[in-house]
Parts: C-alpha cells; structure tokens; sequence
C-alpha cells in the first residue's frame, strides 16, 4: 500500500472513541427489557416475522409487493395503510406492507428539529407514532430511512422494536449527514447499541436491513465495487455485531444485466431456501422520464416481468418494491403507488413464458464476475485498513473510519483493476456514472456551441451537494472543470454555513450548489440569511430536484420561483448559471 494512502486512512481514525464491541455488548444486555411487540400484520395472519409471510407467499406461487410510502402527515399515512388492507381485501394482491418513509427530521432529537432544512413528508416524535402505524392496518410497516443509523438511531429502534416492526435499517445510512449534528461519538456510538439490541433478537427473527444505493456503495462507479462493499457490511453487520443483515436494491441499478446479476450474486453469496437475503426489488429511479410520465410504466413493467422470470427460474422469493412513474418529479400518492402496482401484477402474468425463452447465462457470467472482482475489493479494503492502524475487529471504529474516507477515494485507490492494470479502470459500470458522463458531455457540447469554451478560466467555482447525492456533485464539478474554472469541492451533505465558509475560505463568490431531498426552499433561505450577516454578496446556482412541501399543499410542489425571489438562481440549465457566473466581480 502507497506510503500517502496508509497515512490517509490512519488520519481517517477515531481518536477517544469507546470500544465497540461492549457497545454492542451493552446493547444485547438492554434488549431483554426491549419487549418486541406483534404488529396487528402479524397478529391477524399468524406469522412470526414478515420473511415467514413472504416465504409462504412463495411456495404458494404468490407475488408479493411492498410500498414505499412518505406523504406529508401522518393523519394521511394512517389513511393509507387502511386503504392498502382495503385493496388487498378487493383484490387478494399480496400488496401488504410499506416501507414508511418518515421526514428526516424524525432522525434527530426534537430539540434540534427548529435549525433544520424541512423536507418533504410526516414527522413522528413519540412512541405512539410508530405505534400508530403499524396498529393502523393488517398491513406490515419497516422503517430503514432516517432510522438505524442517524443520531437519534437508540430511541429510534426501541420504538421501531415496540411498534413490532420485524425489520430495521438502513445500515448503509451511516454515512448520511444530518444539519447540526456533528457528534458522532454519541451517534455511532448508540448505533452499535442499537446493533447490540437487534442481534439479540436475531433468533426471533429480527433483521437488519440495508439498501446499498443509499450508502458508500451508491458513489461507486463499478458494479464490482458495489458488491464488495457489500461484504464489507455483511461482515460488520453479522461477523461483528452478531445481527442478521437482509438487503433490498434496484433503484440505481436500471441496467438489464448488472441489475440482475448484482441480485444474483447477493443471493450466491449470503442466501438459501429458507432465508433470504436479497428482500425486495426497488424498483429503478435513474431512468425515469419527466416528461410524458405515463411512459414509466413501460420501465416498471419491464423490471417487475423480469424480476419474476428470474424468481422462478432461481425459486427466489424476493418481494417487488416498484416506483411510481411520478419518481422522478415529486412524491407519489397512494393511488399512483397501486396503479404501478396493477401494471406489475399484469406484467408479472407473463413471466413463465419469458422465463422459459430467456437464456440467463448471461447474468451468471456478470454475477459471477462481480462476486470476483468484488471479493478482491473487500479483501484490499480490510487489508488497507488493518495496515493503516484500524482495528477492524471493532465495529464503531470501522464504521466512523469509513464514513470518513472519501468514498470516491475507496474505490479509485482500492479497486483490484489499480493491482491488476495499473491504474483504476471500470469492469461493469453502474448506470448513473454513465448517465452523468453523457449528461455532462452533452451540455458541455451545447455551451461550447454557443461559445462558452474557456470562459471560466481563473475563476474560482465552490460546488457542493446539499444532500448524500454524489452524482449531481459528480456532473457540475465536472463541467466546471470542462470550461476551465478552478473547482474547489465541498464534497456532499455540506450545510449552508459551511458552504459559505468554504467560500470565504477560497475567496470565492460563486457557489454551485445540488440538492434532491426536498429541502432546497430552507436551505436557500438559510445562505440568503447567514449572507446576509456575513455583510457579503455571493453568486449562488442551486440545481437537481427543485420542489418542497408548503403550507396547504399534501404534495411537493416546484419552488423553483420562490427560491428565485431570494436572489438565487434556481435552474437546471447551464447556460443561466454560467451567465450568472460571468456577471460575478
């Protein structure tokens, strides 16, 4: 291992951090007084654990789906759920549980709620929140976003355990940063608690659940790396903790053949006829149209028809988790939940026949080619690590040490191609690099067509992500870069105050700024305020997904024009940004 790289990872260390395995010690010890309730789901259809439901649903030659739902009160959530049973009651579709997907406030304590960003969806305080939902419906409810790993993860699973939820993530969250928080003793430190509590309920049936999009894995450019990261977390999850880890994945990987063969591969690895490991297909959300939406039921349908066709050829019974053709503008309804669900059970008709003309051999060559290249990466990451000082037999340090290393840096300096080629070179590209590279290709052709070539050379352009999305980060450094600015990187998860830090820092008054998660309205109102202390003038360009949940509305809405009021250029085209940026002194 390069000399600067070692030097890097034992930079990247806790220092003072407590030991993590009697963190997770602790934990096991305080989960016999964790009573883990029935949720009415399981009460009313006898099962144990949501996996017994789904695996019957599967010998009886039953597809089963999940929801992933997050409307913006709970008062509708509640509703919701009532209305699913009501559906399932009509209709007999094994449409019986949701993914809740809470506001990402729910992740911190109350007290520092009034500082944060507001995004989309409903909020939950008390225990009776999530023992609402889950008492609501004969409906199952799992909660992975905002949950196991933030810094509100111990109060978090205890409620989560009484509510009778048989699920709880997601692990791979742990990198997810959090406006206000920066304690990660404290956080990291209650998550292996929380580790702890659920590995002492692994013989009940308790998993851990993790979705690798959202983590480390989802900065990856190779799909090999993908699966070797997720290794990585199978061995801090079940060889450290003692829990039992179960994933879902599906919506980066939008590809035919890797989106297949990286479920394939999960299930050679860690799955069997009585467990499952791989629990559900998320449907993709990176191909999705933004126009002409009906059109996405003909990517849903596609994905659901094939996903059924390989579960009857591999006798897998992983659950379908679709996305609404809605994905890629706002949050869906419930009705636009169960309408891609309709198309999914017509698809699914279907899928003897395909699954009986399609050759899958040529998913076996890539799964077994990720499941190659991937061991070597999770082999030279534990080795780096161990080489640089990391006691990666403790789990609080391996999980604060890689939340640190620059996840971009983990696979360009760790990937096996830099041993076996020389330097780093992608084996089966994820969708997403492929697609910000083409998007960054075709709109750096468009404004060198107008002229623009060259025209920020020597000026000083700050980009950042306001949220864990990397790959919108990935697209306007780059093309900064392309028309010769000099790029300081800010990296993702950057609050307000430190992007405008950064700034000063640099001498720099252009910020370009990503967001996705809904809060692009707040968080402009945030830098126009703390400019405004500051007594400075800076040139702001805010891009990605450009809605919020406002007073009066149940959905999303475009704040594109408030946010434009504010004084900051809210637009996903390039060429107002760059004219915004050449009018800066």
């Amino acid at each position: 291992m390069k000399q600067d790289l070692k030097e890097y990872i034992a930079s990247l260390k806790p220092v003072g951090f407590p030991d993590g395995n009697a963190l997770v010690r602790e934990g096991r010890e305080m989960a016999d007084r964790i009573p883990w309730n029935k949720s009415r789901f399981l009460q009313q259809t006898g099962f144990e654990t949501w996996e017994q439901y789904c695996l019957d649903c599967h010998k009886k030659g039953k597809s089963v789906f999940q929801l992933l739902m997050g409307l913006s009160t709970l008062e509708e959530q509640l509703d919701a759920l009532q209305k699913i049973e009501a559906f399932y009651q009509r209709t007999g579709c094994e449409v019986r549980s949701v993914q809740a997907i809470p506001s990402s406030l729910v992740g911190l304590p109350a007290a520092y709620w009034e500082n944060a960003p507001r995004p989309t969806s409903y909020t939950m305080k008390g225990e009776a929140d999530w023992l609402a939902q889950t008492q609501a419906a004969a409906v199952d409810v799992c909660w992975e976003d905002w949950h196991l790993s933030s810094p509100n993860n111990l109060q978090q699973t205890i409620y989560a355990l009484q509510a009778g939820t048989s699920r709880l993530g997601s692990f791979a969250q742990y990198i997810w940063d959090f406006p206000g928080w920066s304690d990660e003793k404290n956080r990291f430190s209650d998550m292996c608690r929380s580790m702890g509590i659920l590995a002492a309920k692994k013989e009940q049936g308790m998993t851990v659940s993790t979705y690798p999009e959202d983590g480390v894995a989802g900065y990856f450019m190779d799909v090999c790396s993908m699966l070797g990261y997720v290794m990585l977390e199978h061995y801090i999850i079940e060889d450290l903790c003692g829990a039992r880890m179960v994933l879902s994945y599906g919506g980066l990987l939008s590809e035919i053949v890797p989106r297949i063969a990286f479920g394939l591969a999960c299930e050679k690895l860690y799955g069997s006829k009585d467990r499952m490991f791989v629990v559900d297909y998320n449907g993709s959300t990176n191909t999705a149209w933004n126009h002409d939406i009906e059109a996405n039921y003909g990517i849903g349908a596609q994905e659901m028809l094939l996903e059924a066709a390989v579960n009857l050829h591999y006798d897998l019974a992983i659950a379908y988790k679709p996305v609404s053709i809605t994905e890629a503008i706002r949050v869906p309804t419930l009705e636009e939940l169960l309408h891609i669900t309709r198309c999914g059970l017509g698809a699914i008709e279907k899928a003897a026949e395909w699954e009986a003309i399609i050759d899958f051999s040529r998913f076996e060559t890539v799964r077994d080619q990720l499941i190659d290249k991937g061991t070597v990466f999770y082999h030279n990451i534990l080795n780096a690590l161990e080489q640089a000082g990391v006691n990666i037999r403790d789990p609080l340090e391996m999980i604060v040490t890689l939340k640190r290393f620059d996840p971009m840096k983990l696979e360009s300096e760790l990937h096996p191609s830099v041993s076996e080629t020389g330097a780093f070179q992608v084996y089966v590209p994820t969708v997403l690099y492929k697609q910000t590279m083409q998007k960054k290709n075709d709109e750096l052709a468009a404004l060198l067509h107008k002229g623009y070539g060259g025209c920020m050379r020597g000026q000083k352009v700050v980009c950042v992500s306001a949220d864990g999305h990397s790959y919108g980060l990935l697209l306007i450094r780059q093309l900064w870069r392309e028309l010769d600015a000099e790029v300081i990187d800010g990296g993702v998860y950057m609050e307000p105050a430190s992007a405008l830090d950064l700034a000063d820092e640099e001498g720099a008054e252009r910020i370009a700024i990503s967001i996705h998660c809904g809060q692009c309205l707040d968080y402009a109102k945030q830098l126009i305020k703390l400019a405004h202390h500051r007594n400075k003038t800076y040139k702001i360009a805010m891009g990605g997904v450009l809605n919020a949940m406002l007073p009066g509305y149940a959905e999303p809405v475009d704040v594109a024009d408030l946010i434009m009021e504010l004084g900051i250029l809210a637009s996903n085209d390039f060429e107002k940004q760059v004219d915004l940026f050449l009018r800066a002194k």
